[in-house]
């Protein structure tokens, strides 16, 4: 006999009751749980009033934390590119879990996911130097935070960092990407910090 899930219902969005079904309504419903576990680090919210947003706000369809979700839940779910969004546009998991909207307000709309030109340029505004600077604060606060939680909500009396190389092959001429003889491809190699007890990386 088959193990019967009771419904789950979210905190970022009490709409939502996450139950097993025989139907496959989505391709992606890990999303839902990554939003989740998202909100209750409180990074986007922690990043948000940080960070500048260039955009007309009165043309702004998706707003930065809903880019940010979506960036995050993308890759995290395994979709590596910005085309992916296109594929995923109206899927109701990815909505939902990216959303800042409430209710069954996301799945009402017609926008769906942002797009691959909606997220492009989500990244170049994320790579001005001042929203640089907060990412990088955010990855250290997160660091940091996970070396609490290591310890019951101690602060480490000391942390081990483990600086070491990432291999990336990347496909064209982007700045620093350099043929590798080994890999036999085009590879961007920076050099990535760790926190060696948690294995959160700080910095590339």
């Amino acid at each position: 006999m088959g193990e019967t899930v009771p419904p789950v219902t979210t905190s970022f969005n009490r709409s939502l009751r996450i139950e097993s079904r025989a139907e496959r309504l989505t391709g992606d419903p890990g999303a839902v749980a990554l939003r989740e576990i998202l909100d209750r680090s409180g990074i986007v919210e922690w990043m948000i009033p940080q960070l500048r947003d260039p955009r007309r706000q009165e043309d702004v369809v998706h707003d930065l934390a809903s880019l940010l979700r979506t960036s995050v839940l993308l890759s995290a779910q395994g979709w590596r590119v910005h085309d992916d969004a296109d594929a995923l546009r109206h899927d109701p998991a990815f909505r939902l879990a990216v959303s800042s909207a409430a209710g069954q307000t996301p799945l009402m709309t017609g926008h769906g996911l942002p797009s691959q030109t909606t997220l492009s340029r989500f990244a170049a505004v994320m790579a001005a130097p001042a929203n640089l600077k907060v990412l990088r604060e955010a990855v250290l606060e997160l660091g940091a935070r996970g070396a609490r939680a290591e310890r019951g909500g101690q602060r480490p009396a000391r942390l081990t960092l483990d600086v070491d190389s990432l291999p990336l092959e990347v496909h064209g001429h982007q700045p620093k990407a350099e043929w590798n003889g080994h890999y036999a491809v085009r590879i961007y190699h920076p050099l990535v910090t760790l926190v060696a007890e948690t294995g959160d990386m700080l910095d590339a």
